[in-house]
């Protein structure tokens, strides 16, 4: 077995997509059942599910079903499609098993603006958004005096007293400093997510400001991947060195056909990295106790048994 191979064993994907986003007609390489089965089979601990449109507590519930000696998990990212920044739908989330709660990803209000990827990959498929724009409006999480509006600082409560990770989503770094800021007062577990990426785009000061205020930095793979960001891994293994792998978690982001199952890409992320030079303990800390520790998984699978 490859060095690779044996690291996967017992991993945990904390960023990957299910099936369907928002169409149909955009089939993935694997669906939902075939992702746990492959998951199952590398010997995984398990995966986060994420969608960008609508909950997946109830996509988790039925996949552990399926294969329950995984530990899968359920969210909810706060668009447009799933009520927004709604301390409701948080909730319901949270009543429902999820165990992360993404602020707005491809709706998160950029300043200065720039087009998201995943909106416009959408646009061909999804009429509504470019015909009645008025009804899908872009999120920002702070008022006009740079405070974290009152549904915000809601739902970091909610993450409290439901035991979810806070994950900054697409948000523009400066918001996610000042949500970190929230989340450390509140003692919540915070999640800044894929930081090298075109829609955050944090500088190495600036992760080590969220690690300061006890956040996570999750780095994805799928932003080297050719239909995506181009992105050199060299950058990740930079920004890991930086901040300290104790402090980081290593993810897919899998989505869509173009690019290799979930599984398949962890497993390609695990190799790179170690090519690049990262030694094993790192990576297995990265993928094996970081995630374990960040998505609280003993705890989850005492309260599911």
């Amino acid at each position: 077995m490859e060095r690779e191979d044996r690291l996967l064993e017992g991993a945990f994907d904390t960023h990957a997509h299910g099936y369907p986003e928002f169409t149909l007609g955009m089939r993935p390489r694997v669906d939902n059942a075939g992702w746990a089965r492959l998951a199952a089979a590398a010997g995984m601990r398990g995966f986060v599910v994420k969608s960008h449109i609508f909950p997946t507590t109830n996509v988790a519930h039925m996949l552990r079903e399926l294969e329950p000696e995984l530990d899968i998990v359920g969210g909810i990212s706060c668009n447009p499609s799933s009520g927004g920044l709604s301390p409701l739908t948080v909730e319901l989330a949270g009543q429902t098993g999820g165990g992360i709660v993404w602020m707005p990803t491809w709706s998160a209000l950029q300043d200065p603006p720039k087009p998201s990827i995943f909106r416009e990959r959408m646009k061909p498929w999804v009429s509504t958004l470019t015909t009645d724009p008025e009804f899908v409006p872009d999120l920002g999480i702070l008022a006009a005096d740079g405070t974290l509006l009152p549904e915000v600082a809601r739902i970091v409560e909610l993450c409290k007293t439901y035991d979810m990770v806070l994950a900054t989503g697409h948000l523009p770094i400066k918001a996610s400093l000042i949500l970190a800021e929230e989340a450390e007062a509140k003692g919540v577990r915070l999640l800044l997510t894929h930081p090298l990426s075109g829609s955050v785009g944090a500088t190495i000061d600036e992760q080590r400001t969220v690690v300061r205020h006890g956040g996570t930095i999750e780095h994805v793979f799928i932003g080297c991947m050719p239909m995506h960001q181009r992105m050199d891994p060299k950058r990740i293994v930079e920004a890991v060195e930086a901040v300290g792998a104790e402090n980081c978690v290593m993810a897919s982001d899998a989505i869509e056909a173009w690019n290799p199952p979930a599984p398949e890409v962890l497993r390609m992320f695990i190799a790179t990295m170690l090519a690049l030079g990262v030694s094993e303990g790192a990576v297995h800390q990265m993928t094996h106790e970081s995630p374990a520790r960040l998505l609280n998984l003993d705890a989850r699978r005492e309260v599911a048994a």
